[in-house]
This record gives C-alpha cells, structure tokens and sequence, in this order.
C-alpha cells in the first residue's frame, strides 16, 4: 500500500469517530489537495493564520516527528512530514479540531469582540460549529498514527512537538473517583511510582496514563482552563510523590509554589505542554540527584534501580554482583550495610509492592501475577505476601480493588 492509499485509509478510520479534514503540501509550503470544501481554511490559510512560520520553524530545527499546530481559540492542525533523507518532501495536515470539550464557548466570545450583523454571526458559528472537539490524548494518538503512515517508523507521544501563534506570557521572577477505564489508577500509580523513584523513564508511564484518561471531568467552559486545573492536579500529585521519594519537603513546596504560578500564566496549549514537561523532567531530576547524595553509594542505587527495571524478572545474587563488579560475598554484605537490609529481602518487598498494584489496579488473577512476577509457584507467592502485608493476596484486592 502507498502512502496516498494508507493516508486514505487512515482518515477513513478517523471518519468513523470525527468528521476531520487533511491538507497535503509540497516542500515548498504550495498546497497540492485538501478535501475541505469551505472558503475559510482553503487557499494559502497557513499564511494568513500564521501557522506557516510555525511549519518553517519545525523544519529548520531539523525535527522529522509530528508537529501540533494551535490557532487563536484553541483551534488545532496535526502536522506530518515526509523526508527523503534529510531533504523534506511534502507534509500534511489534518484538522481543524477543538481541543477541550467546550471549546465553542470561547469562540462565542471572541465573536462577541467584533461587530458582526446577525446573519453574519451566525453563519461563522454555524461553519465552526462542524468543527470537532477532541480530547488531547486521542489528538495525541492521531498524530504518532499519522507519523506511522508516513514514515513507518513508530514513536511514543512524548516525540510530538507543541506550537501555537498564541504569545507565550511575559516570564516573570518567580521564587524557586471514578474512573472510565480498568487501567487507570494502575498506570497513574506506576507513574508517580517511578517519579518518586527519580526514574527517568517516567516518559512511558506517562504516556500510558495519558492514552487511558484525558484528565478530570469539569463542566469548564474553557478548555485551556481545564488543561490548567489537570495541571495542578499532577503537579500536586508529583510534588506528593517527590517527598515520599525523598526530596525535601522545603524544595518540593517551593517548586509546587513556582510552578502553579507559571501553570496560571500559560496562555495556549502547546505553552502547557511545553511547562508540563519541563515541570516533571526537573522533579525527577531533583529527586534522582537527591538519591545521589545520599550515603547509599553509586553501585548500590544502581543495583536497586536495576531491580526496580527488572522487577517481573527472576533476579538472583549473582546476577546484581557480576553487574556491581563486586563478589557476590561482598556485594551482599556492603548491600545490607548500606540499606539495612538483605539483598533477597529487598527484592521479594519491590515484588510484593508490585503485586499490591496489580492487585489493587488491575483485574489480572493471581495466578498471572504470580507468574509474571516469577514466583516459583502460587503457594509461595501467597506466603510472601501474607508474611510482609499481613493477608492473602485475594483479601488484599477484595479491601483495595480501585476498579
């Protein structure tokens, strides 16, 4: 299948749940085929929009990977880019879509600014009115779909990039339940699981917490509020996780203080992407570095971070030794020295605290995570989580199920 036939087939897919619309480019930004119909969008409205200097910036910086287009009123255009080489050869857009449920509103608004007859507005709003709203995480999902189609090469949604011709806000000094899906509280627990462990590839649990849920269910009537009030959440969440991880809880309010002052200036989406990634990357990078600086010393963080990576494997002595350089003889002796407690000890803890997400997030029977956690067999399983929890695994789920 060609790319034009894949691209066809793709928006047809896309049809099914949203009426969007897909423009191709040449490399020189000369529109060559949409099929959206309307005089509005149609033409050279890159341009006159001020979306084309946002493409033009893309490509100069040398990204291949989708690009997220935001237009006054939280109007939005996936950008995805053909390369021969490092020479582009054309690129698409798909659109136009709202992001927020309620986004209509603000185009109301800033209708009410201009002093339009009635005939007028509400021919406009009517032709708005056919613009989809689509939540940030399946826009997301579009966009790597997209790239796949193109390229056949599969990234995550961390690779998209977010611009807007909205003006970023003027930076100011700043001192430093229920739930729609069976996976979210798990994958929302492996998250803040991971940033308190200052693990860097909290990137990927991220993104799976994402793809399951599109944030808090509000009734705001802006969605780039809606996006803030998510924001917040997570940053408490995060802050939270980063004192159990062991930052200081002096520098984990000041950085919450800082940035929700930061999350209320943003004035466009792609500036709330670009802030929210930036919040966890330093989160976790303070917590990695306050782990750092501890007494624990490098080869023993490593050995724990490895079981923590490895944690569904069948991990041994030997194995976190030969990866220390040490003997096994010292390695378990500078181990206990250093955390207090057994290497085998520690192991069998990160798997039962594994097993209570599971348990508690996910519908998997036992028998399955006992397995995936490599137990033996279920007999010893349910030992071991007896004598550290202080009941039976299915007692556990049945006081705790989040689902």
């Amino acid at each position: 299948m060609n790319t034009p036939d894949k691209i066809s087939f793709f928006m047809e897919l896309i049809n099914c749940s949203y009426d969007l619309y897909i423009w191709s480019y040449d490399k020189d930004m000369n529109m060559v085929h949409t099929n959206w119909t309307e005089s509005i969008f149609s033409g050279n409205f890159l341009s006159y929009t001020g979306l084309s200097k946002l493409v033009e910036e893309h490509i100069a910086s040398g990204k291949k990977t989708p690009l997220i287009l935001e237009a006054t009123g939280n109007l939005l255009w996936i950008a995805g880019f053909v390369y021969n080489g490092s020479l582009l050869e054309n690129f698409y857009l798909i659109g136009p879509i709202y992001s927020g449920r309620d986004s209509q509103m603000l185009l109301r608004k800033h209708l009410d600014e201009y002093d339009l007859t009635v005939k007028l507005r509400s021919m406009v709003f009517k032709l708005f009115e056919r613009i989809p709203t689509v939540p940030t995480n399946i826009i997301n999902q579009y966009a790597v779909m997209l790239h796949y189609c193109l390229t056949n090469a599969k990234i995550s949604t961390n690779d998209i990039t977010y611009q807007s011709i909205v003006p970023a806000t003027q930076k100011k000094d700043s001192p430093a339940s229920s739930f729609e899906h069976a996976g979210i509280w798990y994958a929302e627990e492996r998250l803040f699981k991971m940033i308190a462990d200052g693990d860097p590839n909290y990137k990927e649990a991220l993104a799976k917490s994402a793809s399951l849920s599109s944030g808090m269910k509000t009734d705001s009537r802006d969605s780039l509020r809606r996006h803030k009030n998510n924001t917040l959440v997570l940053l408490t969440l995060c802050s939270r996780a980063c004192i159990r991880g062991g930052l200081a809880p002096s520098i984990s309010y000041d950085l919450n203080d800082f940035y929700a002052s930061k999350i209320e200036e943003c004035n466009s989406m792609s500036e709330m992407q670009k802030l929210n990634e930036s919040m966890l990357a330093d989160y976790v990078y303070r917590v990695r570095k306050s782990k750092e600086e501890s007494q624990t010393s490098a080869p023993i963080r490593n050995a724990c971070a490895y079981i923590k990576s490895h944690i569904t494997e069948s991990l041994s002595i030997a194995v976190l030794a030969k990866q220390s350089g040490y003997s096994e003889y010292y390695f378990s002796h500078k181990f206990k020295q250093e955390t207090g407690t057994s290497i085998n000890d520690y192991i069998l803890k990160e798997k039962i605290d594994q097993a209570k997400l599971l348990l508690s997030g996910t519908t998997e029977n036992i028998q399955t995570i006992s397995d995936n956690l490599s137990f033996s067999n279920r007999s010893y399983f349910y030992t071991c989580f007896q004598k550290l929890v202080g009941m039976s695994p299915s007692e556990y789920r049945s006081q705790n199920h989040r689902i």
